[in-house]
Parts: structure tokens; sequence; C-alpha cells
């Protein structure tokens, strides 16, 4: 029986702020990817977010632990996730992200090391957030403090201010705490900048809005490639990597 759900019928079981962001900022990109089966391969600058986030949170939990055991947490993390992805560690990427680490993991100690014991880690999230969205959201919260939640963002360069997108991931994990004051945490290998997240409900009724507008867009056609018909892809965009453009042309073959 054909399912009433758009989402569902493309092969989307759940909702996230990544996605939405990229719909957003990208429809041929999210088109490709979460309707035709495109296929990125993972980059080392997010292995270095995990492993900071791994050995922070080692640390903020048990304050005694030394700098050597912290350097394992850190680098071992590091090290595992290049193994599972099949990066070798010689790799030049590789190499100058390991080489930084620890630099990104004392700014951002800088910045936990007050806020106490967090409640939860790593926590899941999955929850509707309309009534009209059947389709969950799914996320992770980085830190849940008793007044706070916290996203903890590794980046090379320092942005000048709190990005939209991060926003909205935000606002979205509002709902699982209601009462908890939302912030992200900016951190470079030599400073840190956190900011608080304002108008929580405006940016959750625009999540709300993108996704109801998303849904509208994937209830058009069954057929993704009718679908990717009526949007062409920036390949002006950095969003696009060599590898993300080869297999496109696949499904933009004839644009």
């Amino acid at each position: 029986m054909k399912s009433n759900n758009p989402f569902t019928r493309h092969g989307i079981e759940h909702l996230s702020p990544s996605k939405i962001n990229l719909w957003v900022n990208d429809p041929a990109l999210f088109i490709g990817t979460y309707l035709c089966g495109m296929k990125g391969s993972y980059g080392v600058g997010a292995f270095r977010g995990t492993a900071v986030e791994f050995a922070l949170n080692k640390k903020i939990v048990d304050t005694k632990l030394s700098n050597n055991s912290i350097e394992e947490f850190l680098y071992g993390n590091f090290n595992e996730q290049c193994t599972e992805h099949g990066i070798s560690m010689a790799d030049t990427k590789a190499q100058k992200e390991r080489s930084a680490l620890n630099s990104y993991y004392e700014q951002a100690y800088n910045v936990y090391e007050n806020l106490g014991v967090p409640e939860l880690y790593q926590h899941k999230v999955y929850y509707s957030i309309h009534e009209d969205l059947p389709t969950p959201f799914l996320g992770y919260i980085d830190f849940v403090f008793k007044d706070t939640i916290r996203d903890l963002k590794t980046t090379a360069r320092m942005p000048s201010s709190l990005s939209t997108g991060h926003q909205r991931q935000l606002a979205v994990y509002s709902k699982a705490f209601p009462n908890k004051d939302l912030w992200v945490d900016y951190v470079t290998p030599k400073q840190a900048v956190s900011y608080k997240v304002q108008n929580v409900e405006k940016i959750l009724n625009q999540v709300i809005k993108i996704s109801l507008g998303l849904q509208k867009f994937l209830s058009i056609s069954d057929d993704p490639y009718e679908l990717a018909s009526m949007h062409y892809p920036n390949y002006d965009s950095w969003m696009w990597s060599e590898e993300m453009k080869q297999q496109s042309y696949k499904i933009w073959s004839n644009e």
C-alpha cells in the first residue's frame, strides 16, 4: 500500500537539521544525495570535531585525568575514525588535522572547564516538531548541562557571527529541553567564541515552514529524477566536491 507520507515514499525515514540546512542552501545537492543516491566521502575535518568532543567529555567528567590520558583519548579517537573510513595516517590532510588536535582541545576546555559535569553527552533526540510533519527529526546534542544545551563546533576559521544553520539546529534541540538556554561554541586552534541562540521560537517556526515546504515539493512526484529536473546544480559552490560532481552528471546529463 502506497504511503501518504512523501518523505517515506522517497526513502527518507527521518529529518535532521543538516538535511533541512542542505535543502535550503543547495536543493540540487539535497536531491542528488537523499533522492538519487549520490554518496560523498567523509572529510577528516569531521573526525577532528568528534575527537575533540570525546576527549573533552572525558576530562570534564573526570578532572583528575592526566594530560597523557587526554592525549590518548584525543589521538586514539581520531586514528580510529580514520581507520574506519579507510584514510591512511600518511594522508596529508589527516596529518594536518592531527597536528592541530591538541590546540583545538585546549581552546574547547577553556570554555567548558567551569561548566560542571554534563547531565548528558551525545544525547539522541527523536521526535516530531509539528503535527503536520509525520516524519520525526533525529539529532544528537553534544552536551546537556543543568541550565544549558551546548553544541561544540571546531572550525579552521572563526566565523564572524552565529550561522543561521546552527541556529536552526539548536532550535530543533530545544523541543527536548524547552527551559534550557542554547549555546554554540566555535573553536579554532587559537581562540573560542560562544554565542547564545536568541528568538528560539521564531527560528523553530522557520524550520517548520522549511520542512513543510520540502514535504510539499516531495509530494509533486514519486520519481526522484523528475524532481531533479526542477533544480540545477550550482557547481561553483564549495559544497560540490569533484566526487559529487562526477556522480551528478548521470542525474543531470541532459541539462
